[in-house]
């Protein structure tokens, strides 16, 4: 029994963090709130609420690793740069900007 304990909770923690994997509809919209946030224009904010989400579809790649996906968004061509971000237990981290 003492051996099987730590493969359930094992297999426990695998399954939440499966499930808990958000997909890339979610990560746009993160993204897209995030850039308006730090937009300081009204025009800026008007331009990203009317074609906001096609723009950041269009420049992301996923990796889905299953228990976690790594998004990288190329605002190269707005001058922002790129943006690596992980995605996991239904939360975004940016884990690099470089603009």
């Amino acid at each position: 029994m003492r051996r099987l304990f730590p493969i359930v909770v094992l297999v426990a923690v695998i399954l939440i963090l499966s499930i808990t994997n958000p997909g890339r509809s979610a990560y746009i919209e993160w993204v897209n709130h995030k850039t308006m946030d730090k937009s300081s224009s009204l025009i800026e904010k008007g331009v990203l609420s009317l074609a906001g989400k096609s723009i950041f579809d269009a420049g992301t790649t996923q990796k889905d690793y299953f228990i976690f996906s790594i998004y990288k968004t190329d605002f190269s061509e707005v001058g922002l740069g790129t943006v690596t971000s992980i995605g996991i237990f239904n939360k975004f981290i940016t884990i690099s900007s470089a603009e």
